[in-house]
């Protein structure tokens, strides 16, 4: 089977299950069986945009199952314009593992995913895996980006925030008088993140993280970050580090992301109760509530 594209992504959508176990893919050849699925953390909104390609989508509710040893529906919005599928966004308040089937309300399955894991990342420390919001610019063809508000790739990445920073600095100085001092005259200073990246032999992770590093718009956690270094993993390493430094605005401050706009397309507020129920739209006829 040829490739028309590389698909950078964790979770990924493919019209037909031919497509997916396609091993002569090296995308698929890693990461595709239940044995080692990806990990996405539960409880938590993930978004996923669609290749704008062979994308077309009958005129009907779709619905989001996960196909494991149980076959369960998963709350999901689907954006669909003009015929086309751009984008996927779900979330799932239980530990359960599978690979997605989008189907439409009579029972045909238009897209099957790699395997993916929900799961509660949280460690012994209180600490999940990084959240990361992304609009992709490698290429621009291949996603529509048209909403800046809600045209997002928004999901979480196997990697912990364990605290590690430094301070990177540029400094001149000239000496002054003639007692053997000096001053300094400019300097530069950035501050950097270290995070720590458990790749487990999957290759998909770091091509992904790769790419969507280079992009400008790029936050982790919530705050914008660029990369400042190639990362290197061994051939058989299943952890990487990676630093990526915060960038600023015009007065200094962290340039910062609300997840809650990126997700209001999807998301009401009650404000009945002083917004401490939050409503996860699936359709029109299906609502999952979480209580915060």
């Amino acid at each position: 089977m040829h490739h028309e594209f590389w698909y950078h992504s964790p979770v990924r959508f493919y019209r037909t299950m031919e497509e997916l176990e396609d091993l002569s893919n090296p995308q698929n050849a890693q990461y595709y069986g239940h044995e080692n699925p990806y990990p996405l953390q539960f409880n938590l909104y993930h978004r996923f945009p669609i290749p704008n390609y062979k994308n077309e989508v009958p005129n009907e509710p779709l619905v989001l199952w996960i196909i494991g040893d149980e076959k369960k529906i998963v709350p999901s919005v689907t954006k669909v314009v003009n015929g086309k599928l751009q984008a996927i966004t779900f979330i799932c308040f239980e530990e359960i593992q599978g690979h997605f089937e989008l189907r439409t309300e009579s029972g045909v399955v238009l897209y099957y995913s790699n395997c993916i894991q929900f799961m509660d990342s949280t460690d012994f420390n209180g600490r999940q895996f990084i959240r990361i919001a992304t609009r992709a610019n490698f290429n621009k063809n291949l996603f529509i980006w048209e909403d800046e508000k809600h045209d997002w790739l928004v999901t979480n990445l196997p990697a912990y925030n364990l605290g590690t920073f430094e301070i990177d600095e540029d400094f001149s100085s000239q000496r002054t008088g003639d007692k053997g001092g000096s001053i300094n005259t400019t300097a530069w200073l950035e501050e950097r993140v270290s995070y720590n990246f458990y790749l487990h032999g999957d290759n998909n992770i770091l091509s992904f993280i790769t790419i969507h590093s280079l992009n400008k718009d790029l936050y982790i956690d919530g705050t914008r970050r660029t990369r400042r270094e190639k990362p290197e993993v061994g051939e058989y390493s299943s952890e990487m580090v990676m630093k990526f430094s915060n960038q600023k605005d015009e007065k200094g401050l962290n340039i910062t992301i609300n997840e809650e706009d990126i997700f209001s397309d999807v998301m009401t507020t009650v404000l009945s109760n002083n917004a401490k129920t939050v409503i996860y739209a699936v359709d029109n006829k299906n609502t999952a509530i979480q209580v915060k």
